[in-house]
């Protein structure tokens, strides 16, 4: 029988003033009580991510990590990028090749995870498994979206606060989307949802812009055009200095970040000849609102 233990340790350190905490002085292969582990999740909604230092995992032990968070949902084309026997697990490497035999690319713009599903994830976690002996570059970055909405001027607002966003696997005028294939432009956007271009956190109560600039088809009401060069607007209102923060992998770090409150990007100035290779998980979430 597993024994529920408290981890007295436990030191929560802010990252940024703005977001952002490591946390040390804890094992997530233990068992935790259930003050230790609410902790953990109110971390996560207040600082936007979390990063709990010198983690060492197999695959069922990440997962088991993973889930006390949440329920953790399958992955997107297992047959890819999939880790076999472990359907909650997407390997994330820079050695993997799509369908047409190109070197994957792991969306290294601005975005939030599966805007185009009707209940998109709330947490999405990485843990590394190889990383390359050269430490510099390769970083994860973050942007508070909570901030940039809190920043902008009130008649903006009031204007986008009403607004919903046609989102699809590859919106038709997306542009800096270096991660999209003509196969996924052409693979039919068979995943098509309506959601808030402004959510509100149903655990935290803010709010915060909400959006994929590369599927989003469109603001309904507008064109697709012009919903890329509002969106362009936005991301340059809200991606600051004070509003982002690059994650330096080492390892042993499990990051875990809330979609609901931000936007990241992969970082790809590293030393591609090297095996760089994470796990990703997924959190079951709700309806935007």
């Amino acid at each position: 029988m597993n024994v529920v233990v408290q981890q007295p340790t436990l030191a929560v350190t802010k990252l940024t003033p703005n977001m952002g905490v490591e946390i040390t002085g804890i094992d997530l292969n233990k068992p935790l009580d259930s003050a230790t582990r609410q902790r953990l999740i109110d971390a996560l909604h207040e600082h936007i991510f979390i990063v709990v230092r010198d983690q060492h995992f197999t695959p069922d032990q990440f997962i088991a990590a993973g889930r006390l968070f949440g329920k953790l949902q399958e992955q997107d084309q297992p047959e890819i990028y999939g880790l076999p026997g472990y359907p909650e697990i997407r390997q994330v490497s820079n050695m993997h090749k799509d369908k047409s035999g190109n070197i994957a690319k792991y969306s290294p713009e601005w975005h939030t995870d599966h805007t185009h599903y009707t209940i998109p994830p709330k947490y999405t976690a990485l843990y590394p498994v190889t990383l390359p002996t050269d430490t510099i570059g390769g970083g994860t970055s973050f942007c508070n979206t909570r901030l940039g909405y809190a920043r902008l001027p009130d008649d903006l607002k009031q204007k986008i606060t009403p607004m919903k966003t046609v989102n699809v696997l590859a919106g038709s005028a997306a542009r800096n989307a270096k991660s999209t294939s003509v196969e996924g432009m052409q693979a039919g956007n068979k995943n098509t949802a309506i959601q808030p271009l402004v959510r509100t956190h149903p655990d935290h109560g803010s709010k915060a812009v909400y959006f994929h600039p590369k599927k989003t088809e469109n603001v309904i009401g507008m064109t697709p055009e012009d919903t890329q060069d509002m969106l362009d607007d936005l991301m340059v209102r809200m991606v600051q200095p004070d509003t982002t923060y690059t994650h330096q992998w080492r390892m042993g770090d499990f990051l875990m970040w809330d979609n609901r409150s931000s936007l990241h990007k992969a970082g790809n100035n590293y030393d591609k000849s090297q095996l760089r290779l994470f796990y990703r998980i997924i959190v079951e979430g709700e309806k935007p609102m």
